[in-house]
């Protein structure tokens, strides 16, 4: 296993270096804010990270003698790999079923069509299960990378299933969504080591880059358009009414340039930087606005972690009030950094969720040190949560939560399929059954 990449990007450098970008962001580009932060939100948003950082270093990392790849069965693992094959396909056929059959979504709907069409409907045990399982489609080709399989077939059987969740993210518009694909499939090639970058492959990965950030803003075009009535509105309505432009916006001098141009490309690109910065930048303001204007009782994680209050609604049938839990916020559908859902959920308390919430991640980044392979995506998960603390909160954004519970779920079903079952112990003599056994 590639230590040397889980040591050199660990978790917090993924922090500070995610603050980094954001501050060199703010320092960069052309806008104006709208909405200045004052001093409590700052303190609440400092003592956080503090807060969060003396979770990671209260674990002390697991020291050099006991680092270890450990050696893995690829028999084994192919087995499990099969069976993750079976039930990710599983998920993405109740996901199917779910959004294009039982609720309607359709790719001739609009995007804000089909977001009504979920919003209205609500969940079912279909949706919560095949939530749950679709995700575990990132994992059959991590194991493909990892045994160093030659199949073709196999190849793009995994890398469907990978892609597969990208479906839901079109169909709904969710750049979000696609972003944490991305990020995690290029996680994947770095730390198995299937690119290296030249010069080539760096104006490649420009090129690729920026034509999905002019995909990603015709897409936000697109979905605009669905109630502006035209590709001119849209840009209008982007650049000065966008849910995100009550904290930050574009200078003047800026959203003249690219309303006035007459080169869709200039447009396109330019009107896509300053937005991705503003959607990268306007979390921190918005936090200030709602860390001063909360009104609402505190949840206590309904809110962060809502899709176990889902579930407990489904299964046992309580009546936790999500609608209201959502709108409790007093702005919707804006960032509000990672410390937004946890203030909204904790408060002040959050300090405590900060510092238990780095103990956990301190203890799947020992976990991978000592070489169990299970919890590698579980890492990198938190390595892009952390990244983008100043940013969003992609617990429960981007079906953060979901993904999540997918790689918990995965390092269970590894753990239990790779390990011993202990049946009983009797005269010092200790009796067990293996559910996957070695080929001989």
């Amino acid at each position: 296993m590639n230590l040397d990449f889980i040591k050199k990007y660990n978790l917090v450098k993924s922090t500070l270096f995610g603050f980094l970008a954001w501050f060199i962001l703010f320092l960069l580009f052309p806008l104006k804010v709208k909405y200045e932060l004052e001093f409590l939100p700052i303190l609440y948003i400092a003592l956080n990270y503090v807060f969060f950082l003396m979770g990671l270093k209260s674990l002390t990392s697991v020291k050099r003698d006991k680092q270890t790849s450990f050696s893995v069965n690829v028999f084994v693992l192919k087995k499990i790999m099969y069976f993750i094959i079976f039930l990710a396909f599983t998920g993405f056929f109740l996901k199917v079923l779910d959004k294009f059959y039982l609720r309607d979504t359709s790719f001739g709907n609009t995007m804000s069509e089909n977001r009504v069409l979920l919003a209205q409907s609500g969940p079912s045990v279909i949706s919560i299960i095949s939530a749950i399982t679709n995700p575990l489609s990132f994992i059959p080709l991590f194991i493909y990378f990892y045994i160093n399989e030659k199949k073709p077939l196999l190849f793009y059987v995994c890398l469907f299933l990978f892609f597969s969740a990208s479906l839901e993210f079109i169909v709904l518009g969710s750049r979000s969504g696609l972003f944490i694909l991305l990020l995690l499939f290029g996680l994947y090639l770095f730390f198995f080591k299937r690119i290296k970058l030249s010069l080539k492959k760096m104006i490649l990965l420009v090129v690729l880059l920026f034509s999905l950030g002019i995909y990603s803003i015709n897409l936000f075009i697109t979905r605009t358009t669905d109630f502006t009535g035209s590709d001119e509105k849209s840009i209008k309505h982007i650049l000065t009414k966008a849910n995100y432009n009550f904290t930050i916006e574009p200078t003047t001098a800026t959203k003249e340039s690219i309303i006035n141009s007459d080169s869709k490309i200039y447009q396109s690109s330019y009107l896509g930087t300053i937005n991705f910065v503003q959607y990268y930048l306007h979390g921190m303001y918005e936090f200030g606005y709602l860390y001063n204007n909360y009104s609402s009782d505190h949840h206590y994680g309904a809110y962060t972690f809502n899709i176990f209050a889902k579930f407990l609604n489904i299964i046992l049938g309580t009546e936790i009030d999500l609608e209201k839990i959502q709108a409790s916020p007093p702005r919707t559908g804006v960032y509000t950094t990672f410390f937004g859902p946890i203030f909204i959920d904790f408060g002040w308390f959050s300090l405590v969720f900060m510092f238990f919430f780095g103990v956990f991640q301190k203890s799947i980044y020992n976990h991978v040190l000592r070489g169990r392979i299970q919890y590698v995506p579980l890492l990198f998960y938190f390595l892009i949560i952390n990244f983008f603390f100043p940013v969003i909160n992609f617990v429960n954004g981007a079906q953060g939560l979901y993904t999540m519970s997918a790689f918990i779920l995965f390092a269970w079903i590894y753990t239990l399929l790779s390990g011993k079952i202990i049946l009983s112990r009797a005269g010092g003599k200790v009796k067990y059954v293996k559910i996957l056994k070695s080929k001989v």
